[in-house]
């Protein structure tokens, strides 16, 4: 009977170990090649630190330029159906915005996608 405890308590140890090292912290480099806008936040064309913690379903982003956050947001995670071949930023252009709406990162399956400004408008 000891045996089989142990068992479960070296699964339960496993699992715990493996969920905190998907709360860490990640991030990833990525070029904007024309400006946009996130959460409001407007992000001039050039290079970014894109850092995001992933919680579940919902992912927090933020866009640095060295220690500097210029702009964050609450995202949704969403499956890809296969790995995103790089980083790639997607950019809804409604009404003649230019606001980022979903973020893939290099090897992965899953994105963030973002809920335009417009749309949560009249939420």
């Amino acid at each position: 009977m000891s045996r089989i405890s142990l068992r479960y308590a070296v699964l339960a140890l496993a699992l715990m170990l493996s969920l905190s090292a998907l709360a860490k912290e990640r991030s990833e480099s990525v070029t904007l090649y024309h400006d946009a806008t996130l959460n409001g936040a407007s992000l001039p064309a050039g290079q970014y630190v894109v850092k995001y913690d992933v919680e579940g379903a919902n992912a927090q982003v933020k866009f640095m330029q060295g220690k500097k956050e210029v702009a964050s947001a609450n995202g949704q995670v969403k499956s890809l159906g296969k790995k995103s071949p790089s980083n790639q930023i997607v950019i809804d252009t409604e009404n003649n915005g230019r606001n980022i709406s979903e973020i893939d990162f290099n090897g992965k399956d899953t994105g963030i996608t973002f809920a335009s400004a417009a749309s949560s408008v009249g939420k």
